[in-house]
């Protein structure tokens, strides 16, 4: 353990962490979101699982959870997120005409990851947790009615009038190069937002939306540097992204320790 902690003893962690996920998995909000950064269940539940392991306690004796019931809650977000994926031409687990769009993909690609590593049974409908994986971190990569990766500098299509003050600066051409490589932005979403700044540079230049022909009366994206609500980059929204392109390097096979 770290020098300096209130408690030296590491089951003292533990047995937290198997009450607050315990308190998650039986609450009211229980798979009523995934993982994003509002919703970081799926990374917890994970690390609890492999912290049972390393404790050789499984069946979390003296603990509030275990790992059945970890992996069962894994299974429930993912499960509700294939439902979601069959109403959508693309497969995509995360209703587009709603905010984080970009990081609710990227969460939903590690979850099934994480899901595919613990080795548990096949998901909804008998989908394998990898090629779910795979679905998700290609529908933010450019597998979408938009044909625009939603991370910056990755892809021939991506994000160049962001709002963000230092991409800003550099209007021709648009916002770039150099870029802001590898942010994430908020993604389609049910409104493209408007409202200037003084000092903000036009962007696009033209102010032709060349997006506007895929959109739809519930989800729209705009590559408009006043369109927060869908081309703003942020360090939370990338996160999930960092996680899922981590696994797709690792390429850990199912159920490797």
């Amino acid at each position: 353990m770290p020098n300096g902690l209130p408690h030296t003893d590491p089951s003292y962690y533990l047995q937290q962490a198997a009450r607050w996920a315990n308190q998650y998995i039986t609450g009211p909000n229980d798979a009523a979101d995934t993982l994003n950064l509002y919703d970081v269940s799926g990374l917890a539940h994970f690390e609890l699982y492999r912290a049972l392991t390393l404790d050789g306690n499984p069946n979390g004796t003296g603990l509030e959870t275990n790992q059945t019931a970890l992996v069962a809650d894994l299974e429930k977000q993912l499960n509700k997120a294939i439902a979601q994926s069959n109403t959508d031409p693309f497969g995509f687990g995360f209703p587009w005409a709603t905010y984080d769009t970009t990081s609710h993909g990227g969460g939903l690609a590690v979850m099934a990851a994480e899901y595919a590593y613990l080795n548990g049974p096949a998901l909804n409908g008998g989908m394998n947790p990898t090629v779910y994986a795979n679905r998700q971190l290609a529908n933010i990569l450019g597998t979408n009615a938009w044909g625009t990766s939603l991370i910056v500098n990755d892809g021939t299509t991506f994000p160049l009038c962001m709002q963000h003050q230092v991409a800003n600066l550099v209007p021709m051409p648009p916002n770039g190069p150099p870029f802001l490589s590898g942010a994430a932005v908020e993604g389609p979403n049910s409104f493209a937002a408007k409202g200037t700044l003084t000092g903000m540079v036009a962007c696009p230049p033209n102010g032709v939306d060349v997006f506007a022909q895929f959109n739809n009366t519930k989800a729209v994206y705009k590559d408009f540097v006043q369109s927060y609500s869908t081309v703003e980059p942020a360090i939370d929204l990338t996160a999930s992204s960092f996680l899922a392109f981590s696994w797709q390097m690792a390429g850990a096979p199912a159920g490797t320790p």
